[in-house]
């Protein structure tokens, strides 16, 4: 990692929730756990995200994404 990249600030396991104001009004608050590290769409990185209570997994960037308080 050269000294302009950065590391994700999330990782595999952790659970998150989807931060309200990115077209998840529906979603927002939701659990989520990071099921895979995705590269950066240019600005953000990304992250594939599963919730047990949907049969697909989504992709959300870094920005769109806050760390639940409790694991």
């Amino acid at each position: 990692m050269t000294k302009t990249e950065r590391a994700h600030r999330f990782k595999i396991g952790q659970t998150v929730t989807l931060s309200p104001g990115f077209g998840y009004a529906r979603n927002a608050g939701a659990s989520y756990k990071i099921v895979a590290l995705l590269p950066s769409n240019g600005a953000h990185y990304q992250y594939r995200i599963s919730s047990s209570d949907e049969r697909f997994e989504r992709v959300a960037a870094e920005n769109e994404l806050t760390l639940r308080a409790w694991q």
